[in-house]
């Protein structure tokens, strides 16, 4: 059973261990999450579907796995995608320089494993099912005005030994290119290319 009080309390010991890097930090952190039998969140973000009703899906990336589940609508308004904290998250989480009492600590793992997923909406890949994952800007929609360019949506694809899946990744929505994909090289366990 999950002991919640002492995930926390073993956390905060981590957090205020002077003598590891945020590098070994991060590390330390799996292996907690080990240790409570608990998945840590990577990162998350939001993406979309091109299908004749839109789609909006959240992209969990676990240490194991990617998790895809189908958002509410209403969470879908609500919910930040990478802003929210989630990219460099686990450095908030575990770095003394940083406060994260904003921070929804419940938010940096899952409890339930989720293994029974297995439908079109709600599923997951392992990463040993992972061809190679490749994240680039769309520069196809790409718009031009009066005061200059911007991009919509970035495109994020993972090739796997059984299919392929592409998502729409809003830049409104998850924010820099550059910021995603320098955590998502970093906090994988899996190479992120560029197209």
């Amino acid at each position: 059973m999950f002991d919640v009080t002492d995930f926390q309390k073993s956390l905060k010991i981590l957090k205020n261990n002077n003598e590891l890097s945020d590098f070994q930090k991060v590390r330390t952190f799996y292996q907690l999450c080990d240790k409570h039998k608990v998945e840590p969140i990577l990162s998350r973000l939001s993406g979309s579907i091109k299908s004749l009703s839109l789609s909006i899906y959240l992209i969990t990336f676990t240490n194991s796995r990617i998790i895809i589940s189908k958002k509410k609508l209403l969470r879908n308004f609500f919910d930040f995608g990478y802003i929210a904290g989630l990219g460099p998250f686990l450095y908030y989480i575990v770095s003394d320089k940083r406060k994260s009492d904003n921070i929804k600590i419940n938010d940096s793992y899952i409890i339930n494993p989720l293994d029974d997923l297995d439908s079109k909406n709600n599923f997951y890949i392992n990463y040993a099912n992972i061809k190679k994952l490749v994240f680039y800007r769309g520069l196809e929609t790409m718009t031009t005005n009066m005061l200059g360019s911007t991009l919509k949506h970035n495109v994020f694809r993972i090739f796997s030994h059984d299919d392929l899946y592409e998502y729409i990744i809003s830049v409104r929505k998850n924010g820099d290119y550059e910021k995603i994909f320098y955590w998502l090289k970093l906090a994988l366990p899996i190479d992120v290319f560029e197209e």
